[in-house]
């Protein structure tokens, strides 16, 4: 009887790991609308590509399905939200898939608390990213003038790091003088910048850096984020008062190359327009959208 229930333990522990290892390989398509208070008609359906946690260790069979199929999705602009490379092999990959990636849209990208460990050196990798043609916001914005209108996009530096500054990457956008109210989109490595980019006003704050848990429960539950906020918002979309956040699950992986229950992703993100009385709304936990 022993031996039967050992044999049925190492059976299961030997399935799990064997799903957890193909998991990572494995990329799906996530799907959101978010609604924006006074959004431009110009802009109403706008969709941007979010990517986070690339954690880049080579050019293989995965990469080449990452860049066809994001090159396959509908976005007018791609943002990135940190952690690009796993390892030397990653910064060979690196401008390649980038510019694959972005070689008709305009890319905008924000690094991450890998990006500022050794081996990496962080002014080595923006160069890099900058040659991929990445827009890249370290506590800085950027306007991006599009066939509807403008948008507003600020980036922050990795919260973990102490780094980031959001007054000052708010700061540098222009004021929005034009007759219609310009959205401002927020991309930063962590959701723990929640808080104050609520109380800041920002429409939208894309994140990652959870990777959604890496390893979870059946249904997504995720055991641990290494974040501030804990697990509330470990993958996504949230909302508090008229501003969302998505926390993208990512592409790679950490120190493990697992994952179980929390599948890589590419997301994208449509905006439409919502009335203005859409900001009093109250908060309302997130939920991981269907894919």
């Amino acid at each position: 009887m022993v031996w039967w229930i050992v044999a049925s333990v190492v059976a299961a522990t030997a399935g799990l790991l064997i799903r957890a290892r193909m998991e990572t390989g494995s990329l799906s398509v996530t799907e959101v609308t978010v609604p924006v208070p006074e959004l431009p008609e110009g802009l109403d359906g706008l969709s941007i590509v979010h990517l986070s946690d690339l954690h880049l260790s080579g050019y293989g069979p995965f990469e080449r399905k990452l860049v066809s199929t994001v090159r396959q999705l509908p976005g007018a602009v791609v943002a990135l939200t940190g952690d690009y490379l796993a390892g030397p092999g990653g910064a060979t990959a690196l401008i390649p898939v980038l510019m694959e990636i972005g070689r008709d849209r305009p890319v905008l990208g924000v690094l991450g608390n890998c990006d500022h460990r050794p081996p990496v050196n962080a002014q080595a990798l923006v160069n890099d990213l900058s040659r991929s043609g990445v827009r890249v916001l370290v506590n800085d914005g950027a306007v991006v003038r599009l066939p509807g209108g403008r948008l507003r996009v600020a980036g922050i530096d990795d919260p973990h790091t102490g780094r980031d500054d959001l007054e000052a990457a708010l700061g540098s956008l222009p004021p929005n003088r034009g007759p219609e109210r310009e959205p401002v989109v927020l991309l930063a490595h962590s959701p723990d910048a929640f808080p104050t980019a609520v109380k800041a006003g920002v429409d939208l704050v894309l994140a990652g850096h959870t990777h959604g848990g890496q390893i979870c429960l059946p249904g997504g539950v995720a055991l641990w984020t290494n974040s501030r906020l804990g697990r509330r918002f470990s993958a996504g979309l949230f909302r508090q008062g008229k501003t969302h956040m998505y926390v993208s699950r990512g592409i790679g992986t950490g120190r493990w190359p697992l994952r179980l229950f929390c599948p890589p992703e590419a997301t994208v993100i449509r905006l439409v327009r919502a009335p203005a009385d859409e900001a009093r709304a109250t908060d309302q936990p997130g939920q991981p959208p269907a894919e």
